[in-house]
């Protein structure tokens, strides 16, 4: 395996009720099922811990890796110490900046190759509202000016925004039938490091990691929800964009 996760794993429990609660409002919920989770454990999934320990035995693992996923569910200490590692090794870093923190570390965007927030991780790294392609362009050039050196703006349902020191384009989403967005944002991660990891383009990577997060938004749960590669081939043959 050519592509490393360094993250975080969980366990969901969803259950389905008629509406959301307002406060203090009780209500009975149906269907309840448990699935596995966690942003690192569902990037892992995707594609094929945490102390100071953990990113030792992360540093022996990394020569000859093409990507590491990262993400903000462990001590953002752990992923500053893991990005430095890869850098050392020649690995790419892949950075979703999720669960959303107003502020990251200076010391961590030019340690990140591609960073890949959703529209309000966005807003929260620029401080400005991003809904757009117009305001994801101007997010990512500020993204890039903090030393990133890919930013990649996920718009949900109108696309994805790519910019980085040669070239910016708008990717638009695949259109299908949404049932959960639950980690349609890993799959997307997986999806575009799986793509680089067989030495595509930056343009069909961002078309890999849309269809595959597209396909994650069509079932319920985190992993239940991530699409196998014959699934993901399927799909791609019948939308070709």
């Amino acid at each position: 395996m050519s592509i490393i996760v360094f993250g975080s794993i969980n366990m969901d429990l969803v259950a389905t009720a008629p509406h959301l609660p307002t406060a203090g409002e009780t209500l009975l919920g149906y269907n309840f099922f448990q699935a596995t989770g966690g942003k690192g454990a569902n990037q892992a999934v995707a594609i094929g811990k945490v102390n100071q320990e953990d990113v030792e035995r992360l540093s022996q693992l990394l020569p000859g890796k093409k990507a590491l996923l990262l993400q903000l569910e462990i001590p953002i200490t752990a992923v500053i110490a893991a990005a430095r590692e890869a850098q050392k090794a020649g690995v790419k870093v892949i950075l979703d900046p999720a669960p959303t923190q107003k502020e990251l570390p200076e010391e961590l965007y030019p340690l990140v190759d591609i960073l890949t927030p959703n529209q309000v991780e966005a807003a929260q790294l620029v401080g400005f509202p991003v809904n757009g392609e117009d305001s994801a362009k101007k997010a990512a050039e500020i993204l890039l000016q903090k030393g990133v050196k890919c930013a990649v703006v996920k718009l949900g349902a109108k696309g994805v925004y790519c910019s980085n020191s040669t070239e910016s384009f708008f990717t638009p989403a695949f259109s299908v039938k949404t049932v959960d967005t639950t980690a349609a944002g890993d799959a997307f991660n997986g999806g575009l490091a799986a793509a680089l990891s067989e030495e595509l383009s930056l343009k069909q990577a961002m078309i890999w990691g849309s269809a595959a997060g597209a396909l994650a938004a069509t079932k319920s749960g985190a992993q239940p929800s991530l699409p196998d590669r014959d699934t993901f081939d399927k799909f791609l043959i019948g939308h070709r964009k």
